[in-house]
């Protein structure tokens, strides 16, 4: 008799975990077969990236320019924008600006990135900069920690939106991207801070993506699991087999494929299968295994 409560259940569970996306990439692949629309057309010539220099950001620049795009590269070490940059400009013979910035520098930096970026016909922006602390409970952490995930991880995001989309609106054209994560699906025991701030961008990201309804202006949420980077190095080896751990090249090359097809993404449809399991269990027995297998990289003392 209520057999129709178990199918709408397991439809709902469909549809939320992979199929609002999935067809959303389908339609959106579809379209630009057709009208052969390219990103920097539909967007815009420049691509702006935080944390460009390393692992996923990196990754990024690479696929945005073998596409066309121009890159803004935001990063504190300058060394490191030249040596990306060049490779940028040498490999796909695209227009690089490397911009020395610190997001744990305070309020200050914004107005010195106002002021760079304002002549700038910006398409994209890739919300990448983030901090994972070493694994450990809350106490355990420095407040110097904590306040460097909340600069890198909540407020560069926010306030360069802020910033790049009333351009983005008066062109009636334009991208942001967040790069969450997972995590922010689960409340995760000794990293508790670092999966709240992923959690924020991803309520920022969809929350925007109603905002700008109808502006020419998107938003994408990009949420993959584990991504083999400088900050994941120091568990993933305590990872089970069970878990996928992606290659940043992998994981930016599907999510940018995925770009102006579906507000939301795990980045790689890899990381999807594996996400969708929290979906079976209750959240309260999905965030014990969770942070059971983080408990094996956590600090001791």
């Amino acid at each position: 008799m209520f057999w129709w409560i178990g199918v709408y259940a397991t439809l709902l569970w469909a549809y939320n975990g992979f199929l609002e996306s999935l067809l959303a990439i389908v339609w959106g692949s579809i379209r630009a077969a057709v009208c052969r629309e390219k990103l920097t057309e539909r967007y815009g010539p420049w691509a702006v990236i935080t944390g460009a220099t390393d692992g996923i950001g990196k990754c990024y620049a690479q696929n945005l320019a073998a596409k066309g795009l121009n890159i803004a590269l935001l990063s504190r070490s300058k060394q490191k924008l030249d040596r990306v940059g060049d490779e940028l400009e040498k490999s796909y013979g695209v227009q690089t600006k490397r911009v020395v910035v610190d997001f744990n520098g305070g309020h200050q930096i914004y107005e010195q990135l106002r002021e760079q970026l304002a002549a700038m016909d910006i398409g994209l922006l890739v919300n990448n900069v983030g901090y994972l602390p070493e694994l450990a409970t809350l106490e355990q952490h420095t407040e110097q920690d904590l306040l460097t995930v909340v600069n890198l991880n909540v407020v560069a995001a926010t306030i360069l939106s802020r910033i790049v989309i009333p351009g983005m609106r008066e062109r009636g054209r334009g991208i942001v991207i967040n790069i969450g994560s997972s995590s922010g699906h689960v409340p995760v025991a000794y990293m508790a801070a670092y999966a709240a701030s992923k959690a924020y961008l991803h309520n920022l990201g969809l929350a925007l993506a109603q905002e700008l309804r109808g502006s020419g202006v998107e938003f994408q949420v990009v949420a993959p699991s584990i991504v083999r980077t400088n900050l994941s190095e120091q568990y993933e080896s305590k990872m089970p087999w069970y878990v996928t751990v992606l290659d940043a090249e992998q994981m930016a090359r599907f999510a940018v494929f995925t770009i102006g097809k579906t507000a939301y993404t795990s980045g790689h449809w890899q990381h999807c299968l594996q996400v969708l399991w929290q979906g079976l269990v209750p959240l309260s027995l999905a965030v014990k295994i969770v942070s059971r297998v983080l408990h094996k990289g956590a600090r001791r003392s």
